[in-house]
């Protein structure tokens, strides 16, 4: 993990993010929603890039008030199934200079990977939203994680 670099996103990593984003999602954000995102009130999104600055990951959420809520994260085929995307993660979330004191994200039931993922750093199944996903009517599994103190532990 040494040879990796987490980092704020910036509009030049956009079009690296999107591409990310079509292979991973079936109903992926285009450019416009990144930028926007970048440029919203209490969203923090960051990279992972490789020391060749080859970005190969990034993870985008919102702090409001003192909930977190995780938006995307997503890694390159390449290099899933390697603990990347636990540590960047958990780092990004280490990141955060303000406390919260829960941390909640929706997943596709049919995620299984990330449903693990969520699953190994903490996060629990706390119900459901009927007909999240447009594209398919899926319900999307809630997930959520209650922080020790307002500051982020394993």
């Amino acid at each position: 993990m040494s040879q990796i670099q987490i980092m704020p996103m910036t509009a030049n990593d956009i079009n690296d993010v999107v591409a990310i984003e079509r292979g991973a999602f079936k109903n992926p954000w285009g450019t416009l929603a990144f930028i926007n995102e970048l440029a919203c009130n209490g969203a923090y999104s960051f990279v992972l890039k490789t020391r060749q600055q080859q970005l190969i990951a990034y993870f985008c959420f919102r702090l409001i008030l003192h909930e977190l809520h995780v938006l995307k994260v997503a890694v390159t085929d390449e290099y899933r199934n390697k603990g990347i995307a636990s540590h960047f993660f958990n780092r990004c979330l280490n990141a955060i200079p303000e406390a919260f004191d829960f941390a909640f994200l929706e997943v596709r039931p049919s995620n299984i990977a990330a449903i693990r993922l969520y699953e190994k750093i903490g996060f629990s199944v706390m119900g459901k939203r009927p007909r999240y996903y447009s594209d398919t009517d899926e319900d999307a599994i809630m997930m959520g994680k209650i922080f020790k103190g307002g500051s982020y532990e394993r």
